[in-house]
């Protein structure tokens, strides 16, 4: 397998055309937001592929090759600036391929995707009334900062920097005496995709929190004419639950294959 460089990421671009599952984390890549990987098999051959974002990666194509997935799991398994992987099966005709190679501890887990209904959105929407000690803000380059360094490290990694989120993405959050405690972003970014990523902390969870920060994101994507995306694991049923008392109805569960040498602190993927 070989790397392609920035500049020669457009080699890729077809595979995304055959991805059933997984297009937003590699169209996120392909997009230049993010400081993602691309591999080939090998030059200028764009049959089958492997994108990596984050600890979010594709296996692409509809073709699959048990050598060029093995070598992609052996390059995960080593890759020392991670702690988790989620890897899609792009295709269909990856399953039977990864069910062999993605030994434990690597598991096999069911996810599910979500698509908008607009119409149920507005009309389910109503201002999430929090606390005088709670405000409801935008996400800047400043607060992403403030978030990378104290609660949600993870979060440095899903752009190229704090200012190119601000410039190209979309976020919104809770702050409590100036220290960001609830958050809704766009996490992977492509045409007028904008994927989702949520966090409460901890202890403010369960007050409401979440759905205020996710309704403020629907809605100026809406009033933007772009499309939020959701998917979590099927057992996340906090996420899911969620995602349809907002308007997000399932469409489509798909199996990834999971692995984790710690939880990320306060995350929820």
């Amino acid at each position: 397998m070989i790397e392609l460089q920035g500049d020669d990421f457009s080699a890729a671009a077809s595979l995304l055309e055959e991805l059933h599952v997984g297009t937003a984390i590699a169209g996120a890549i392909l997009s230049g937001h993010t400081r993602g990987k691309v591999f080939l098999r090998k030059p200028a051959d764009s049959l089958v592929g492997f994108f990596y974002n984050n600890g979010f990666c594709v296996l692409a194509g509809a073709i699959a090759d048990a050598e060029f997935a093995h070598a992609c799991l052996n390059w995960l398994y080593s890759h020392l600036e991670q702690d988790f992987f989620i890897l899609y099966p792009g295709h269909e005709c990856w399953v039977p391929v990864l069910d062999s190679l993605a030994t434990a501890p690597v598991q096999k887990v069911e996810r599910v995707g979500y698509e908008l209904d607009a119409r149920a959105f507005l009309d389910q929407r109503a201002l999430q009334v929090l606390s005088a000690d709670f405000t409801l803000t935008r996400l800047d380059a400043a607060l992403m900062r403030e978030v990378a360094d104290t609660s949600y490290p993870w979060i440095r990694g899903t752009w190229k920097s704090e200012d190119e989120f601000e410039q190209n993405g979309l976020g919104f959050c809770v702050l409590t005496r100036m220290r960001v405690v609830s958050l809704c972003y766009s996490v992977f970014v492509s045409g007028s995709h904008r994927e989702i990523d949520i966090l409460t902390l901890q202890p403010y969870k369960r007050q409401g929190m979440a759905r205020a920060v996710a309704s403020a994101y629907i809605q100026e994507c809406l009033d933007r004419g772009l499309q939020p995306g959701w998917d979590c694991f099927k057992d996340n049923r906090a996420s899911g639950q969620l995602a349809e008392a907002l308007g997000f109805i399932p469409s489509i569960e798909f199996p990834v294959y999971s692995w984790q040498r710690v939880r990320r602190a306060g995350g929820e993927v």
